[in-house]
């Protein structure tokens, strides 16, 4: 059965992964970023967009397409594997893992199509024209694998959109290569729902700091895709463009690497080689935080083994606070985990397992995955449409208020969606 919309407005949601708000405005950012900056004059925005803990891109993106808390959706982090001695671990790319229905889920319903480019969470998902964020982690640079994403993709959609794509190959970063497969895909296919994530800015913001010339050029380049992306779809009134990411980023000088001393008080085994084999312990590091799990009931020895690990990593200063079922629950977050350590200023948690505890870091310099109201965690939102006001200040919104809100922008139905929030209020 169809629902009935009660109009056909069309939507274009752009994510840029990693955005704090603060870097695009100013009097120096404005002028590097001017079509963000045009954009938020021209619609509404937050001041703020607090986000799901861990503040984490899958779990996030999970978010903006349910209005739902981790706990809800069922992404409750990056990785699908709670084994930290797999070599190559699984991500949570498969949409058949999210609990609630989704966004493009209530479009198809209503007769409406959709299109995507590397969005989260998306592989085998009810989208009409799709190519996953998905790649083979045993690959030694698994952002250039292409091959497996082709293979999620809408049968003979990558192949038709790869035209365009290949003199682009060593020419362009990510987000130019997503941004021209958003506009073909536009142009080409005309869906009512196109959602894009752009990606270049958190890579360079891990690698070299959030702040660093490197991570402001992948912004400018974020900056000139969106603009081209709105050029593209300035002729048609009917259409609203949504800028927003997932989280925000602070900067690391420190490494720490939690594996090392649940390893030291015996809660893994290590083989012959020095590697680690599993026992009872699970565990995901998200940078600024690092979940841990027991995969079988725990006794008494092992209870007092973890104690010990986790109070000798508080000794290094690396951890700010412990937290526990309770908030956790109080957060939303992921049901199944024992206790999430959050990484203090300045360290990130790694999957290292051997060397010291804590070192200077060898590899990031900037990292998100702590608690959505640390400072410098922030996302960002910017609606821009026909019916929204130009220069609207939202004030500081939840993450979870942004699917209702789309849904009402496209004139979908409420009674699908499962959302916690109510729309916001954009006129």
């Amino acid at each position: 059965m169809t629902h009935k919309t009660s109009r056909p407005a069309r939507l274009v949601l752009l994510s840029v992964d990693g955005l704090r708000p603060g870097l695009y405005r100013g009097p120096e950012s404005r002028r590097r970023f001017p079509n963000l900056n045009a954009l938020e004059k021209a619609g509404a925005s937050a001041e703020a967009v607090e986000s799901i803990y861990p503040t984490t891109t899958y779990p996030a993106h999970a978010t903006m397409v349910t209005g739902l808390p981790p706990r809800a959706h069922g992404i409750y982090g990056h990785l699908a594997s709670l084994d930290p001695t797999e070599k190559a671990r699984p991500w949570c790319w498969f949409a058949r893992a999210l609990r609630a229905p989704t966004l493009w889920d209530v479009a198809r319903v209503c007769g409406r199509r959709s299109a995507a480019v590397s969005w989260p969470v998306s592989a085998g998902a009810a989208i009409d024209h799709n190519i996953p964020e998905i790649w083979d982690p045993a690959l030694p640079d698994p952002h250039r694998d292409f091959e497996t994403s082709a293979q999620q993709a809408t049968p003979g959609l990558f192949p038709e959109v790869a035209k365009i794509l290949m003199p682009m190959l060593g020419k362009a970063d990510p987000d130019q290569m997503r941004g021209e497969a958003a506009l073909y895909l536009w142009k080409r296919y005309r869906p009512d729902l196109l959602l894009v994530h752009f990606v270049y800015y958190d890579q360079q913001a891990h690698a070299f700091g959030p702040v660093s010339a490197q991570a402001l050029a992948a912004l400018e380049s974020a900056d000139r895709e969106i603009g081209r992306i709105r050029d593209a779809m300035s002729n048609d009134q009917a259409t609203t463009l949504v800028v927003l990411s997932d989280h925000g980023f602070v900067p690391v000088e420190k490494e720490a690497a939690p594996l090392t001393a649940f390893a030291d008080q015996g809660l893994f085994a290590r083989g012959a080689d020095g590697s680690l084999a599993l026992r009872r312990l699970g565990a995901v590091h998200a940078g600024g935080s690092f979940a841990l799990y027991w995969l079988e009931e725990p006794s008494g020895d092992d209870r007092r083994r973890l104690e010990k690990a986790v109070e000798r990593l508080c000794a290094t200063g690396a951890v700010l606070e412990v937290v526990d079922r309770q908030k956790l629950a109080a957060l939303q977050a992921d049901p199944d985990a024992e206790l999430m350590l959050e990484a203090a200023p300045g360290f990130y948690f790694s999957d290292r397992t051997d060397g010291p505890p804590v070192r200077d870091s060898v590899k990031d310099r900037g990292t998100h995955g702590h608690l959505p109201t640390r400072a410098g965690l922030e996302a960002m939102f910017i609606a821009v449409g026909r019916e929204i006001a130009a220069g609207k200040n939202l004030g500081r919104i939840s993450l979870k208020q942004i699917c209702p809100t789309l849904a009402r922008l496209m004139g979908l139905p409420a009674d699908i969606l499962a959302p916690e929030e109510k729309p916001l209020a954009l006129v």
